[in-house]
């Protein structure tokens, strides 16, 4: 899924050959060996989390354009992580809104929010585990645990962003409906 401001829509597939080179490499082996966010040693991940976010980056580099605003953004590179490696949630709109909405610091992808994130697994692994068998039962699934966090957050950020009033009721209205 592309955002249409996304540099990606101008490329093939090929675009993402550098991605997938950066996180076969060694250094992520310990990622992609086990589930993160299950055990307390997973915060010794942390550094590597975020240099294997530092590479996503640097491998689209090359084809995005120059203004800093259109470099991989956050939300490209969580997306990555979770359908990849499964290590982070995604931070799209409506996760990091139910981040917020329970309490939970989010400013930008940083070392902060993923011990945060990793905190968040350790105090509520046996209520993540309960739904990981449930949902493996139901549909022969095993869903990584940060899947299920990416999940929880976004169902809360989802319903928090039904309950708001309409656009025209928020003053955000920017056209006049003209009849003829």
């Amino acid at each position: 899924m592309y955002r249409g401001s996304s540099f990606l829509l101008q490329y093939t597939y090929t675009v993402h050959l550098g991605v997938i080179d950066q996180l076969c490499a060694p250094e992520y082996a310990g990622l992609w060996e086990r589930e993160v966010g299950a055990s307390g040693r997973d915060l010794e991940l942390v550094k590597t989390i975020m240099n294997a976010a530092r590479a996503i980056r640097e491998a689209y580099r090359p084809f995005a354009p120059k203004s800093e605003a259109r470099q991989a953004s956050d939300i490209l590179v969580t997306k990555i992580l979770l359908g990849t490696i499964g290590c982070l949630p995604a931070c799209d709109r409506y996760f990091i809104r139910g981040f917020k909405e329970a309490g939970l610091k989010f400013s930008y992808l940083n070392s902060l929010f993923v011990e945060r994130v990793l905190h968040f697994c350790l105090e509520h692994s046996s209520e993540l585990r309960e739904q990981q068998v449930l949902i493996e039962k139901a549909g022969g699934l095993r869903y990584p645990l940060m899947k299920l966090v990416d999940m929880y957050f976004w169902q809360i950020g989802y319903e928090m962003d039904l309950k708001r009033p309409p656009p025209i009721a928020r003053g955000e209205a920017r056209c006049a409906v003209i009849s003829i």
